[in-house]
């Protein structure tokens, strides 16, 4: 009975911290700066269109040039524009933008 009961905690435990991705910290240079060096710069390098996401300058021209504003993923530049519909008509997953607006929501830290 024991071994029972222990094995439906364990069990219990495994499905309650399953689906906690949403607490997970979001790494700017592991989680974000790829997606942007991958969808973006081919418009939005070298001065073609700004801001310029290329991977080595992307966090300080999204963070100093106005488009994030950290801890209001809402109220930020970037992702206003994303969720309206990208200019250009390049299809932005959903996916990828709810996790642009965690790391936003976090601070968007340079981590």
């Amino acid at each position: 009975m024991e071994r029972k009961i222990t094995i439906v905690l364990m069990v219990a435990f495994l499905l309650l911290s399953c689906g906690k991705e949403e607490n997970k910290i979001i790494s700017f240079s592991q989680d974000i700066a790829p997606f942007l060096e991958i969808t973006c710069t081919a418009c939005h390098y070298g001065g073609r269109q700004e801001p310029n996401l290329h991977e080595n300058v992307s966090y300080n021209q999204l963070t100093e040039g106005g488009y994030v504003t950290p801890g209001k993923a809402n109220q930020s530049a970037i992702v206003i524009q994303l969720e309206n519909g990208h200019p250009e008509n390049i299809d932005i997953p959903s996916s990828q933008i709810k996790i642009l607006k965690e790391w936003i929501n976090q601070g968007a830290t340079n981590n």
